[in-house]
């Protein structure tokens, strides 16, 4: 069985090719650079450094793939990409598609939310055997902060005092790999979050734990929030996008706690205080810096 995985190189896919390759499977990675390939490769997979807005990239790639993983990073033509990949699955005689989704999709939503649940549907169609993963706002987006903790012990952002249901993304990986390679997970629909709700101050109180010295909560207004990704080079409509969503966050949109990882997984998800412990070194004035691949993910994808 062949395993191909669009997007091998972001912040889901080089987790589940790692896993899945570990375990033995064979997997093909779309990626989208030369850094993203060689890890790819290093984990023992195949990678395919294409353009995955062309169509002819799955028509030539997809030859011979059972089961594939649909991950799309947060952009404009989300839709437009995941139906080209649908469209060219079927032709190729893929039998399952795992989709990553967002939290809360739905046709009643707007924004990602809305895309995502579009693309489920376009899944649906296709007559796919299909699983849909919903995951909850990622706990390695603090990761963007690491240069402000480090130099200031602070994180800014547009929360206010509001609580998420997030998750470790290397729970989402294995989750999906789970999806992937073993039956029961046929028209199910996953919403994945952490194992407690928690506000950025609590998340400020782990780090400071984990560290050893004070990390503290700033919290800053939308607009602000805004012009700080615009100055660090966003685009107009991503930047709108992710203060969209950090402002339904902040009230309370995303303040959902589920029991699906543990059902999938056997085990309970993975709490912030373990994450924090894993990326401590990342916060610390002589550690290494943080190089996440691809646009950053609230996993919420409002």
């Amino acid at each position: 069985m062949t395993i191909y995985v669009v997007d091998g190189g972001g912040y889901i896919g080089r987790e589940l090719v790692r896993r899945l390759a570990g375990s033995g499977q064979r997997v093909r990675a779309l990626v989208e650079n030369a850094a993203e390939a060689a890890i790819v490769e290093a984990a023992g997979a195949e990678a395919v450094l294409a353009d995955r807005a062309r169509a002819a990239t799955f028509a030539d790639t997809l030859a011979g793939a059972d089961t594939a993983m649909l991950i799309t990073r947060h952009v404009p033509n989300l839709l437009e990409l995941e139906v080209q990949f649908i469209d060219a699955a079927k032709r190729a005689g893929v039998a399952r598609i795992v989709k990553a989704s967002a939290f809360n999709a739905g046709l009643d939503q707007q924004g990602a939310k809305l895309l995502h649940a579009r693309a489920e549907e376009a899944i649906k169609r296709a007559g796919i055997q299909w699983t849909f993963l919903r995951p909850q706002f990622f706990m390695q987006n603090v990761l963007w902060f690491a240069d402000e903790i480090k130099t200031r012990g602070t994180i800014s952002l547009a929360m206010k005092a509001g609580r998420v249901g997030m998750i470790d993304y290397r729970d989402i990986a294995a989750v999906a790999a789970k999806c992937l390679t073993e039956a029961g997970h046929e028209s199910r629909i996953y919403n994945l979050s952490g194992p407690h709700l928690i506000s950025m101050d609590d998340i400020a109180a782990a780090l400071s734990r984990a560290l050893g010295t004070p990390v503290r909560y700033h919290d800053i207004s939308t607009e602000e929030f805004r012009r700080y990704l615009l100055s660090m080079g966003w685009s107009s409509w991503h930047a709108d996008s992710m203060a969209r969503s950090y402002e339904g966050m902040s009230k309370g949109a995303s303040a959902v706690v589920t029991d699906d990882v543990q059902r999938v997984l056997g085990r309970a998800a993975t709490a912030f205080d373990q994450v924090a412990r894993d990326y401590a070194d990342f916060f610390r004035p002589d550690g290494p810096r943080a190089t996440l691949t691809g646009y950053p993910h609230t996993g919420d994808n409002s």
